[in-house]
């Protein structure tokens, strides 16, 4: 991989760009990029505290990084490439439900599609936010999903810009795309078009009340084709019965999943439908940034109550959900403009504030994300074979889940995207 300076920080091609976009308020005090390794010279790393992504924890362990794979693990005395003794080593994260173009315009509002911009604006932006996210430890994300996502995902892929791994459904299903047969022809497309998940929105925005917006026919038709398809399925889905009807399709996942009963808990976990609640970095955000989306849509004053008692009412539905064990909560922000790289504070939220343990928390960001994506063989994990997808933050994040916004160290794939000693 080729690599340049940008801004006394050392990227890959593509990232200074990115930075030129928007500068990242980082306060770190050195960063640097290890671009390539040669495959007979292994990097090697020393962790103090290990959590490897299942529950379990291992003290003073090596990890042998070689080919972009984590080749072997031990409690051994010895040089290491990195030694991060004094930091907590985890899988690199994973958030199920982000937006990386979305982002605001130089006028500071968020962007209106009526504003002229170019796809090279948009791709920069994107671009811009995808490193961000990379660079605070999450090292694969799913974007839900605009179809500039795809060329990102594969410029990525291919190792032509920094950034997180990369899986996108493209366009949406709406309530526009049609009846029954329309969904499945346009399931049919978005296959051919190389969509890695079809996104549904069976409810509407939670602005506009969140309401059904489409029926259980036309729920099960697109849940029916994408597994003929080979594609999973993330249904928007507010209230018990749209999200009841989403886990009986055999839906895989439930994005947001608000204001449900008990009797849809047990459903969630009968038929093992992933919930991807989102409970503060979103919320958090839009008020931080009120002016920036106001006017803007729905997004009114009246929209902005809307999302207040959403809020409000999304903590005690899943401090409910959770008392289920049965139930497999996966990690996701729903990250707009304005709360790419913060990403990490969604653990914060759901800890201190949901009720949620520190360890669930990050097993819900690595290895049950990993197997709602499909990927659980592959990543989420630091075992012997998996991709060399590594985060390593101050602190112990067991004790004090805030160590989760004091990132150190992130690889991806055995390429180091941060170290800072």
């Amino acid at each position: 991989m080729t690599v340049t300076k940008c801004g006394g920080i050392v990227l890959s091609v593509g990232c200074a760009l990115a930075l030129a976009m928007t500068p990242i308020k980082t306060g770190w005090k050195s960063v640097s990029v290890v671009a390539s390794q040669a495959p007979d010279s292994p990097i090697t790393i020393r962790a103090g505290l290990l959590i490897d992504g299942t529950g379990q924890t291992l003290n003073n362990r090596r990890i042998f990084v070689s080919d972009g794979k984590i080749d072997r693990i031990d409690g051994l005395r010895g040089a290491v490439t990195y030694d991060l003794s004094e930091f907590t080593l985890m899988p690199g994260w994973i958030d199920t439900h982000v937006h990386l173009t979305s982002h605001f315009d130089p006028d500071g509002k968020i962007h209106r599609a009526q504003n002229d911009e170019t796809p090279t604006q948009l791709m920069l932006y994107a671009v811009s936010n995808a490193y961000r996210t990379l660079l605070s430890g999450f090292t694969t994300v799913q974007s839900l999903g605009h179809p500039a996502d795809g060329e990102l995902r594969d410029w990525i892929a291919r190792g032509d810009i920094a950034g997180p791994r990369i899986l996108t459904s493209l366009s949406p299903i709406t309530r526009d795309t049609g009846g029954p047969d329309e969904i499945r022809q346009a399931i049919r497309q978005l296959k051919n078009l190389g969509a890695d998940v079809v996104k549904v929105f069976a409810s509407a925005s939670i602005r506009d009340g969140g309401g059904p917006v489409l029926d259980n026919a036309q729920i099960q038709a697109a849940c029916d084709e994408a597994s003929m398809q080979g594609l999973r399925v993330a249904v928007h889905a507010y209230g018990s019965e749209v999200v009841s009807q989403a886990a009986q399709a055999g839906c895989s996942s439930i994005e947001h999943g608000n204001r449900y009963d008990a009797a849809t808990i047990d459903l969630l976990a009968r038929h093992k439908t992933y919930l991807d609640p989102h409970l503060g970095l979103l919320y958090d955000n839009y008020n931080e940034h009120r002016n920036a989306f106001l006017g803007t849509g729905n997004y009114t004053e009246e929209g902005f109550s809307r999302m207040e008692e959403a809020q409000r009412r999304g903590y005690v539905t899943f401090t409910t959900t959770i008392q289920n064990p049965e139930v497999e909560v996966v990690f996701g922000t729903d990250a707009v403009a304005g709360s790419h790289g913060r990403n990490f504070e969604e653990f914060i939220s759901r800890v201190e504030n949901g009720g949620q343990t520190p360890m669930d928390a990050i097993i819900s960001a690595t290895s049950r994300a990993a197997t709602s994506l499909e990927l659980g063989e592959e990543i989420g994990q630091i075992t012997v074979g998996f991709n060399a997808d590594l985060v390593a933050v101050e602190g112990n994040p067991l004790e004090d889940i805030t160590a989760t916004g004091r990132v150190r160290f992130v690889m991806k794939d055995g390429v180091v995207f941060r170290y800072e000693p």
